[in-house]
């Protein structure tokens, strides 16, 4: 080979090592940059992926209970949660930990979570069924809507005194899985379900005739009859147990003395039961032996509002009669004075509350309007009057007026009506009861709060008086064969239904 050509030879193979060298170099740039890229959309991905997990859609949509072989999601089943937690949030669960670290019942092992996964299952089960069995009566959401508007009105009301927004709020109260929405859906189910067994408990309730009620007072007269009784109680004077130095005292020698204190307590009540028999007054039976304890024609409601200790026995006497009960710590001398059916009147009413205007001391209490503040109460109370009587003067047309102007906000979207009203403030119940009150009477009271009122309010009710309504045990006696007639039901509608938390109920409680 010439010298020429080895050299271009070599010359040729030089420039060829340089660009391979080059390739290598710009496929491992290559290679790199694709690493770092495929990295980058890698953490993108997880970025994203812990975002939409911290944002909890996942958690939400989870199934945390299967019932009647429908799945009820996390988000759904807080909404129940939260509701039976409600009632422990304040002074029972601490904050500071969660649900599942607090007993509920020691002796069991149950925790608050647990007990309220358990009544959030219950309640969810509960409003599914009476939600089907409402639309499957003709019921359907639009029949709520103006009450579901004002639901939401109201929750965005309490946001905003919060300072919070309308979701944070709903978040706030019903869980962080809770969406605006949700909430709303659910609302508007609970007002049809609320509507629909109001509807039938009315129904219920007006089937009931007065045989009905005759015979469930001739069943249930202990939970109905109002007693009169007194009582005296001479307790077991204590026994030493030891001499003067601390040493114990024979064993036999103490049971013996403990023996003696029984009977002797119990001959003191013998005493006693005699001379009442003899003529002797409670009273002075009281001044005479000095019980530990005792009442001189006490009234009790219903046999519920009498003390265990001595509740069966009394049950058992006739008027005038009277026994001895002896328990561990003494004797109980018991007279029945009198057993009767309280036939207490109620009344159906509507009324017109308009509230005098009251200020706040430096605590918060109410303070009594001043002279200026009832004349304004009065004088728009007067006119409201005025209206009435410049109008129809029927029920309707007062009732349109209580919804119109009424502060009672347990009765002014009803047309200011209470059915079988009674135990309310005494200027009401003295205009109410007043012997010659008869239907379409309209009266203005005034009312005066006192001191010891739990509800302080001054202000005047103006009153239409519709009819007489039942006699208190007639309206406890409907009222409880109606809640017997609707536990009923429900359980009939649930029976056979299994309810069962599945994995996503991790989420809730912990």
């Amino acid at each position: 080979m010439s010298a020429s050509r080895e050299k271009k030879q070599r010359h040729t193979g030089g420039f060829d090592r340089q660009g391979s060298q080059t390739e290598k170099e710009q496929a491992a740039h290559k290679r790199k940059v694709y690493g770092y890229t495929a990295i980058g959309v890698v953490v993108v991905i997880l970025v994203a992926a812990l975002l939409i997990w911290n944002s909890r859609i996942f958690q939400r949509r989870a199934v945390a209970a299967t019932i009647g072989g429908e799945t009820i999601t996390v988000a759904e089943l807080s909404y129940y949660y939260q509701n039976a937690r409600m009632i422990y949030t304040y002074g029972t669960l601490d904050t500071t930990l969660s649900d599942a670290e607090q007993l509920y019942n020691e002796e069991e092992g149950v925790t608050y979570r647990d007990f309220f996964l358990e009544t959030a299952l219950e309640e969810a089960q509960s409003q599914m069924v009476l939600y089907k069995a409402a639309l499957e009566a003709g019921y359907s959401l639009d029949d709520v809507q103006d009450q579901l508007k004002e639901s939401i009105s109201s929750m965005r009301l309490a946001a905003a005194r919060q300072r919070m927004s309308y979701a944070s709020y709903i978040r706030a109260v019903y869980g962080p899985y809770m969406t605006v929405s949700l909430f709303e859906k659910i609302a508007a189910k609970d007002l049809l379900i609320n509507q629909y067994s109001s509807d039938r408990s009315e129904e219920l309730s007006d089937s009931y005739t007065q045989d009905d009620l005759d015979a469930y007072y001739k069943e249930h007269s202990e939970t109905l009859d109002t007693f009169e009784y007194s009582h005296l109680y001479f307790p077991i004077e204590t026994v030493d147990t030891t001499d003067e130095d601390g040493n114990p005292l024979d064993e036999d020698a103490v049971t013996q003395a403990k023996e003696e204190a029984k009977a002797a307590a119990h001959t003191a009540a013998e005493k006693a039961q005699k001379a009442f028999n003899d003529g002797s007054t409670v009273a002075e039976l009281i001044a005479e032996y000095t019980p530990s304890n005792s009442s001189d024609h006490t009234s009790a409601v219903g046999s519920s509002g009498i003390s265990s200790s001595f509740q069966e026995e009394l049950l058992k006497l006739e008027k005038g009669q009277s026994a001895l009960v002896d328990d561990d710590n003494g004797t109980y001398l018991i007279i029945l004075h009198e057993r009767t059916l309280t036939e207490e009147p109620t009344a159906n009413v509507r009324h017109i509350l308009v509230k005098a205007e009251t200020t706040q001391d430096e605590d918060g209490n109410p303070i009594a309007p001043t002279d200026e503040a009832w004349a304004a109460a009065k004088e728009k109370a007067e006119s409201i009057q005025a209206e009435y009587e410049a109008g129809e003067q029927t029920e309707d047309a007062f009732a349109a007026l209580a919804n119109q102007y009424s502060d009672d906000g347990g009765s002014n979207t009803s047309g200011g009506l209470y059915e079988n009203a009674h135990g309310l403030v005494s200027e009401f119940e003295e205009w109410m009861f007043d012997s010659s009150r008869t239907s379409g009477d309209v009266g203005l009271v005034q009312h005066v709060a006192g001191e010891n009122d739990t509800n302080k309010y001054w202000g005047y009710h103006l009153i239409y008086y519709v009819s007489n309504g039942e006699f208190t045990w007639q309206v406890n006696a409907r009222s409880t064969l109606t809640k017997e007639a609707m536990d009923s039901w429900a359980d009939d509608l649930t029976e056979g239904i299994e309810s069962t938390l599945s994995d996503g109920a991790k989420y809730l409680g912990n």
